[in-house]
């Protein structure tokens, strides 16, 4: 009987993993512009030509268009408008690349380019666009909107591989909302398919480690990554809850040749109490200078813990490293480093790979115990 309930097991878990396989391979269905609200939508391609096939609540009718066609989308009254029409959805297919851009509060985002079908449809009083991007297109969007400033091959491997990791684990992320994953930083970032300085060097990059994902245990990993370290990153655990084996903090000198390596900030004193809620004759001065030396998690209160995480949500730190004292009426603070602090410093790699390093060597450093599989094997 456990055998069989074993090899029942084995056999939901294939077909699931299977049908996230299929949904992976045929690209994932991407929110974008999921960080703005917006009414309004202009789309093109940028050379040769595309179908428009509009659902209306009575009929559907389909059109051909080239590149010199620009449609205005918008709502109206919580209708989706196109030419006066009221629209349930209006689909785009092409061969060629949609270039897109929506009206943010008084003027337009920069216009993105995308590959794939496009999907939209109205949400209340606002648009939402959905893009079906081929897999691989995206994963090099996804690297250049993380890091596209650099210039160095193996960075941009490492950090596809990061990217195809984390896609692949949360492809049911909003299923039940019609689409895989956003556009922002609640998934990953992604702008387009890459349209920059350094697009080719990206693209290429993402082709080489195409289908390379990262494991553990036979597992795909989660694949943190920040901007820059400070000096030193920490454990998900002190950022979080969760322990997490591969992951581990290292002494990161490579973070400290970067811009993003150190950050000032003053707090009002009245806006730091009111935050921790303890006594008002507190020595704050004599607290700071208590405490040890190097990165901190959190700090300790008598009986209270309060994790610098949530600290840094709510003062909008760029960092949890930090040295603080007291200024008058201010608290100053002196930081290190830029986001979480957990996984692989995006500056850090960058550095990493101008020095010659490969990129397993760039993930062998911010991680441990890693293996590197294609997406079909795992």
């Amino acid at each position: 009987m456990r055998k069989l309930l074993a090899l029942c097991f084995t056999l939901i878990a294939s077909i699931a993993f299977g049908q996230k396989y299929v949904s992976y391979a045929s690209g994932p269905r991407v929110l974008t512009f999921a960080d703005v609200e917006y009414g309004r939508l202009q789309l093109k391609v940028k050379s040769g030509t595309y179908t428009l096939t509009a659902y209306t609540p009575d009929s559907t009718f389909t059109m051909e268009y080239c590149e010199d066609d620009v449609h205005p989308l918008y709502t109206f009254r919580g209708d989706l408008r196109l030419n006066r029409a009221g629209c349930d959805s209006i689909v785009f297919t092409t061969n060629d690349t949609i270039e897109m851009r929506a009206w943010r509060g008084k003027n337009w985002t920069p216009t993105r380019p995308y590959l794939g079908k496009v999907t939209i449809r109205p949400n209340l009083i606002y648009l939402e666009t959905i893009v079906k991007v081929p897999v691989e297109p995206y994963i090099a969007g996804v690297v250049e909107a993380e890091g596209g400033m650099s210039a160095e091959p193996e960075y941009h491997k490492a950090q596809a591989v990061l990217a195809r990791t984390w896609l692949i684990t949360n492809m049911g992320k909003h299923k039940e909302e019609g689409y895989h994953i956003k556009d922002d930083q609640s998934s990953q970032a992604f702008k387009g398919v890459p349209h920059g300085k350094h697009a080719a060097i990206i693209s290429e990059a993402v082709a080489q480690t195409k289908d390379t994902i990262a494991t553990y245990s036979g597992k795909p990993i989660i694949g943190f990554y920040h901007s820059n370290s400070g000096g030193q990153t920490v454990h998900p655990q002190d950022v979080w809850s969760q322990e997490l084996p591969y992951c581990r903090a290292v002494f990161d000198p490579f973070s400290k040749k970067e811009s993003k390596y150190r950050w000032t900030k003053d707090i009002s004193l009245s806006d730091w109490k009111a935050y921790f809620k303890i006594a008002e004759d507190f020595d704050w001065s004599a607290f700071f200078a208590g405490l040890p030396g190097g990165r901190q998690t959190h700090y300790t209160m008598g009986d209270q813990i309060f994790k610098l995480e949530t600290l840094r949500r709510h003062f909008k730190l760029r960092s949890t490293y930090f040295t603080a004292s007291i200024v008058g009426d201010t608290v100053h603070l002196e930081g290190y480093g830029f986001g979480h602090g957990v996984g692989m410093a995006q500056q850090g790699a960058m550095r990493m790979a101008v020095g010659g390093f490969q990129w397993k060597e760039i993930l062998d450093f911010y991680f441990q115990k890693l293996s590197f599989e294609t997406v079909q094997n795992f």
